[in-house]
Formats: structure tokens, C-alpha cells, sequence
């Protein structure tokens, strides 16, 4: 429940912000570019590099690194699957040719787990110049991944 709860406010941080957004264009375009194979390998490559970012800021911050990374992951992976499958045979029951519904899924999930990649990668390299203009958008994720301050958190990695 506590994943889809975080994929659920992922959604909702995408569509409510100019950078979340951003992602969603970026997703959208490699999603409606590709056939329905590629774009749910874009949203299982996301959800990869979401483990790795993820494995490389636990290990930069010293944190213990705890099974449950994997655990959720392997419960997104779940998820998504679950969800874009039964959107893909929705649509093919509905109609035949390009699944639009399914391509836009793909592109907002892939959204989702760009957005905890970035937020993972600004924690493993906080001076990384093109997430440097994002900060301030990716403070609240970051932040729910820290369990602190993100001001805190800066003033560490500067000293």
C-alpha cells in the first residue's frame, strides 16, 4: 500500500509542477515515438534506474542499505505491470491499432520514477548542473527520502 500511495503523489507532483511536467513531455515523446513494446521497457529501465540512483545515494549518504529497496522495487515493478497490461488489453478488447491509453500510461509512470531518479542523483551529486535549476522543485522528495531538512542536508555537503 505504501508504494502505490508514493506512485499515486508522484502522479500528482508530475502533473502539478513545471519540471514534473518537463519529464512527463520527455517520457511522452520517446513513449509516442516507440510502439507499446518499447515504451513498457522505457517504464522498466526507469524503474531500474530508480534501484540504482537509489543503491548510489544510500551508499553516498552511509545509510544502511535495506532489503526493502529491492522489495519495493520489485512491488513497482508489480504495479506497473499489473496496471499497464490490463490498460493494454482494455484498449485491445475496445479497439484494435496504436494503444494511445497505454502509451500515455507509460509516459506518466515513466515520469514517476524519473522524478525519484532525480531526486536520488541531486542527493549523489548535489552540484550536478542541470538538476541544480530543479532543486528547489525536488526539495519535498528529497527530503522524504532523507528524513530531514533539505537545507540541512545542503549545508552538510557543502562543508
Amino acid at each position: 500500500m505504501k508504494v502505490m500511495l508514493s506512485i499515486y503523489e508522484h502522479i500528482v507532483i508530475i502533473f502539478q509542477n513545471g519540471y514534473g511536467q518537463l519529464l512527463l513531455l520527455v517520457s511522452a515523446v520517446f513513449s509516442f515515438t516507440l510502439e507499446e513494446k518499447a515504451a513498457f521497457m522505457i517504464v522498466f529501465l526507469s524503474v531500474v534506474g530508480d534501484l540504482f540512483w537509489g543503491i548510489a545515494a544510500s551508499l553516498k549518504l552511509k545509510k544502511f542499505l535495506l532489503s526493502s529497496a529491492i522489495r519495493e522495487t520489485l512491488v513497482k515493478v508489480g504495479i506497473y505491470a499489473f496496471a499497464l497490461s490490463g490498460i493494454a488489453m482494455i484498449e485491445k478488447i475496445l479497439h484494435g491499432g496504436t494503444l494511445y491509453g497505454l502509451l500515455a500510461s507509460c509516459a506518466i509512470a515513466a515520469a514517476c520514477e524519473l522524478w525519484s531518479i532525480s531526486a536520488n542523483m541531486l542527493m549523489v551529486k548535489p552540484d550536478m548542473p542541470f538538476l541544480k535549476i530543479f532543486r528547489l522543485q525536488l526539495k519535498g522528495e528529497i527530503e522524504t527520502k532523507l528524513g530531514k531538512n533539505f537545507s540541512a542536508f545542503l549545508k552538510e555537503k557543502e562543508q
